[in-house]
């Protein structure tokens, strides 16, 4: 994770989004480093389609779907799949059976 990445998890009420945005501005006063919405992103797991636009508007972020890959990690809301899940055991496959040859000595 980056110093400047951040996940935030929250029930989608506007007194939530009120009080994201007041930390925001705390946040900024503070240590005068701000929340770029250009490059911030509204992901919603059960709500609807228009109270997510609505939070989006209030936040100024865009709105993105599930799912996506964070840092090569898939993020989906609900039981995992295997098609999300697939190519991250491929990717630990192959860093071990890496790792197993380079331990392996022809003597």
């Amino acid at each position: 994770m980056y110093a400047d990445d951040i996940m935030i998890f929250f029930k989608g009420k506007f007194i939530n989004i009120e009080a994201l945005q007041l930390l925001f501005q705390r946040y900024a006063l503070n240590s005068g480093q701000f929340v770029s919405p250009s490059k911030s992103t509204v992901f919603a797991g059960s709500i609807s389609s228009t109270r997510l636009h609505s939070i989006a508007v209030k936040l100024g972020f865009g709105i993105g779907s599930l799912p996506f890959l964070y840092l090569g990690v898939p993020i989906f809301k609900g039981k995992p799949k295997t098609r999300y899940l697939r190519p991250v055991a491929d990717r630990v496959r192959l860093k071990l059976s890496a790792w197993k040859a380079s331990l392996l000595s022809i003597a």
